[in-house]
């Protein structure tokens, strides 16, 4: 476990990079409004992730660990064809996209193409983290990372940065996906017997996606009201800020990506003490990782001003830490959240990220509206998860409160 971890992290903090040196580097070198249209792209697709996470990799957590290899082979079948249907359907919604924000045919292709990929590659990963496969997703994305940069600093001569970056992206994971061939036992022949299999598993989730859809309004509808209501230099600003806390904000992500199928397990032993052990292991880890991540930020300060803001963005200081108070709430509550999904609480995470989401558009949108400056706007996203974070460790400390601590599944 220990391992497999730090090998995610690793990882995970490998592929940050990647993305925080591109996103500087559009932030130095590219227009605001450039970048406002590539972040709102970026948006868009955390939300076809999102809907992907509850649709498809959940399911992969609980349905294919701890059962027999013709039975597990079977439902990552059924779920590869999940995916796939999945990956059709972002085609149409795609295209509304793109003539919503007046692309022409090349950025409309290449974001249909994004779109698609990024969805392929993200449940290949996770076939391979759920298979305790976690060297064999570093060297994965070690690949597409190497692929990616080559690609994108070659496209970026002749084409826009947009365009450069996604397709750079998009043609590198996809190389990768082609020579890696991982096995996913796919029966192409049952597609149609699949999906309705699935419609099983959509009992659940429905919920999940419900929730997922939600966390995603709660987490990026600012993106859209600033874009709206401000102007794509404001837009760029906040996520400029957002840009230098991406590495601390996907630790938890590589947290419970691993944790969240070990954490399955534990339940279904009714290993209850080594449930809470893992719960508060997650907790130092946002932790730890948040104090050395605001060491290292204070130390490069000013390089960040010198070398990539150029005194072109102000404010950018209280910016960037409010998004670093906001990254550790969503940590914390992210560990919380995977311990609710491995009991299967979608349903209660689904009504709490509702009551959120609709918090977060009626806070965000008065103080948009009103003209409040954009570190004070962070800061009230902050404050709404520190509420999501207190009703969910009532709802974690209900659960263990109602059940006795076992070892080894025996109390």
């Amino acid at each position: 476990m220990k391992r497999a971890v730090i090998l995610s992290i690793f990882d995970q903090g490998m592929i940050s990079a990647f993305n925080l040196v591109l996103n500087l580097a559009f932030i130095a070198h590219a227009t605001p409004s450039e970048f406002g249209r590539f972040a709102l792209v970026q948006a868009i697709a955390f939300f076809a992730l999102s809907a992907q996470n509850a649709l498809v990799i959940m399911p992969l957590n609980y349905l294919v660990p701890g059962r027999p290899a013709a039975e597990a082979n079977q439902q990552l079948s059924m779920l590869t064809s999940a995916n796939i249907a999945l990956m059709a359907a972002c085609l149409p919604l795609g295209l509304i996209f793109a003539y919503a924000i007046a692309a022409d045919v090349t950025l409309s292709l290449v974001i249909l193409g994004y779109f698609v990929v990024v969805l392929a590659r993200e449940y290949t990963r996770n076939v391979l983290i759920v298979g305790g496969r976690m060297a064999g997703a570093l060297a994965y994305d070690v690949a597409a990372i190497v692929f990616s940069a080559l690609l994108v600093l070659l496209a970026w001569q002749w084409l826009p940065p947009v365009v450069a970056a996604l397709f750079g992206v998009a043609g590198a994971n996809a190389l990768v996906l082609l020579i890696g061939r991982i096995e996913l036992h796919w029966n192409s022949g049952a597609f149609v017997d699949h999906l309705r299999s699935y419609g099983v598993v959509w009992k659940e989730t429905r919920w999940a996606l419900q929730g997922a859809l939600q966390n995603e309004v709660e987490a990026r509808s600012y993106v859209l009201m600033v874009e709206a209501w401000r102007d794509a230099a404001a837009l760029g600003a906040l996520q400029a800020g957002r840009t230098v806390m991406s590495p601390l904000l996907l630790i938890a992500p590589s947290w419970r990506r691993i944790a969240r199928p070990r954490l399955v397990e534990h339940f279904q032993h009714d290993r209850m003490d080594a449930a809470l052990k893992l719960l508060w292991a997650g907790a130092l880890v946002i932790a730890a990782a948040a104090i050395a991540y605001a060491i290292v930020l204070q130390l490069a300060w000013p390089l960040f001003e010198a070398y990539v803001f150029t005194g072109r963005y102000i404010d950018m200081q209280s910016i960037v830490w409010s998004w670093w108070l906001y990254a550790v709430i969503v940590g914390m509550a992210g560990v919380a959240t995977t311990m609710l999904e491995a009991l299967r609480q979608f349903r209660a995470l689904a009504a709490l990220g509702f009551g959120l989401a609709v918090l977060i558009v009626v806070l965000l949108a008065g103080l948009i509206a009103n003209g409040f400056d954009l570190a004070t706007v962070v800061l009230a996203l902050a404050g709404v998860h520190a509420l999501e974070l207190l009703v969910l460790v009532i709802l974690v400390a209900r659960h263990f409160l109602a059940r006795p601590a076992t070892v080894g599944g025996r109390a």
